[in-house]
């Protein structure tokens, strides 16, 4: 039987991007599929209001990134945070991007704007060991594009990796949450785009290295085999 997953969209694709990407949960698909295995995902557009009706529907749960901030006080957004929270007593959660930054706030820490923009393709050096981190690495690069992040862990978080740029890039809050900041299911002819067509407010220069760093070997099969390994835990409880 193929493993469940909960797609919890935190936001729409921006229309000029839908030539790659019609919604977040059709790239995470792509992404997770890759790995040879095909998990049944089910999206629910928590920014429109459509959450699911209880946390054991799924074996796991994902939570997309978003152009939204955590911070931003809209009813959706402390709704997923309530959610996350009932739903991670018994199923596992990964949080990506926005989803990262919102597991960090649901359970007490702390998000903010960054130094710049995050952007192109960053390593996060990998600093602590759990079961499902396999393959094990020293490092995890893959591509990046946020303005926020997580400036505090909530209590009892471990760090297991990040950079001078982002120290909290990759953490888990107790045995049921799992979160990274940086963009594994994102595509280089997709990041090329919106680093292009985003280049004024992310800053020519930061835009123009960012464009330049895609020719960087990234690890998306080993971070696609760290979240379906995480997640793949739920379907034991069920």
């Amino acid at each position: 039987m193929s493993l469940s997953i909960g797609i919890l969209e935190a936001g729409a694709v921006a229309p000029e991007f839908r030539a790659h990407l019609a919604s977040y949960t059709e790239s995470f698909e792509r992404f997770l599929s890759s790995t040879g295995e095909k998990p049944s995902l089910r999206p629910y557009l928590c920014y429109q209001g459509e959450f699911p009706a209880t946390g054991d529907e799924r074996d796991g749960w994902l939570i997309t990134g978003a152009a939204a901030s955590v911070y931003d006080g809209d009813d959706w957004i402390a709704r997923l945070e309530a959610f996350v929270r009932a739903a991670s007593e018994t199923r596992p959660v990964v949080g990506i991007c926005f989803g990262h930054q919102l597991v960090a706030q649901a359970f007490g820490g702390r998000v903010k704007k960054a130094s710049g923009w995050g952007v192109g393709v960053h390593r996060h050096e990998v600093t602590g060991r759990a079961e499902w981190m396999q393959p094990a690495l020293t490092g995890l690069s893959l591509l990046a594009s946020h303005q926020d992040q997580v400036v505090t862990p909530p209590p009892g978080a471990e760090i297991l990796g990040g950079s001078a740029f982002c120290p909290i890039g990759i953490m888990s809050i107790g045995e049921n949450v799992m979160s990274m900041q940086n963009h594994p299911e994102m595509t280089r002819d997709f990041a090329a785009e919106l680093y292009r067509i985003r280049r004024q407010p992310i800053g020519p220069a930061t835009a123009d290295a960012a464009l330049a760093s895609l020719d960087t070997p990234t690890d998306e099969a080993a971070a696609a085999a760290w979240i379906l390994g995480f997640l793949d835990r739920g379907a034991l409880v069920g």
